[in-house]
């Protein structure tokens, strides 16, 4: 018997428990195993420190460059959309994470400069670009200030990124509160709290963000508290993970992602 999926769920895969696969899951299988097969045949023909033997211009180090200077050229995102965005969706918010991190991993002076510069805006003219953070994908922008206050000691990267974490443990308010968003708050949870896999990495983010830049272990706490329920609740016994309670099936590539991550 196949079950059926809300009509709401982001999954459109087929449950994996019917012994079936999304394309999508099975391409990426593939991938893995073919690369898989790959490399362990040039280990063991070249040397087994086969992630140290990179091509010419292929490092990791090349390439994360290639890619940070890629975004810093690039106009705030929309979704792919032609318009510009009224403010900083969550995938630039983890890509400038990211490129953040990389840049002061690497100690690349100038392009720590060109993020930070990137950032300057929001402070002044631009400054409804920074999300309300009512929502999980809007307070995930936290994780930015909180990743270049490390690198600038700017104390208006801490207050802005302080305040996004500690409002998502706070009341719930706005127009995006609810019930729901109260009964997960009275549990000690974040009110932002709405059981999508996508959620173990951008609520706990923040969090850990939060606990790595000022050392207060209620940050680590939350995240800890928040990801022990996300793992109570979507985790089967099969070991793999609900995209969220009313997708009846299991995620396939996007799912994977987000707990790696």
């Amino acid at each position: 018997m196949q079950v059926q999926q809300n009509l709401n769920c982001p999954v459109r895969m087929k449950p994996w428990r019917n012994g079936l696969l999304g394309k999508r899951a099975l391409i990426l299988l593939g991938t893995m195993l073919f690369t898989g097969l790959n490399i362990s045949q040039l280990s063991a023909q070249k040397s087994k420190n086969y992630l140290k033997n990179f091509p010419k211009g292929d490092t990791p180090k090349e390439i994360g460059l290639r890619i940070a200077n890629h975004f810093v050229a690039m106009p705030h995102s929309n979704f792919n959309r032609t318009t510009p965005p009224k403010y900083i969706t969550y995938p630039e918010s983890c890509t400038w994470f990211g490129a953040v991190e990389f840049a002061a991993a690497t100690k690349n002076k100038h392009l720590q400069q060109a993020l930070n510069k990137r950032f300057e805006p929001l402070f002044g003219e631009k400054a409804s670009m920074i999300p309300v953070p009512d929502h999980v994908d809007y307070a995930v922008f936290g994780i930015v200030p909180f990743s270049l206050y490390r690198q600038t000691k700017d104390k208006r990267y801490l207050k802005l990124a302080t305040s996004i974490a500690d409002r998502q443990w706070g009341a719930p308010f706005g127009k995006r509160a609810t019930a729901t968003s109260y009964y997960y708050y009275n549990k000690g949870l974040s009110w932002e709290t709405r059981m999508w896999i996508d959620d173990m990495y951008m609520i706990t983010a923040l969090q850990t963000q939060a606990y790595h830049t000022t050392g207060n272990k209620v940050y680590l706490d939350r995240a800890a508290k928040e990801m022990v329920h996300y793992l109570d609740s979507l985790q089967q016994p099969n070991g793999l993970f609900f995209m969220r309670p009313m997708c009846l099936s299991f995620g396939g590539v996007e799912t994977v992602g987000w707990q790696l991550a």
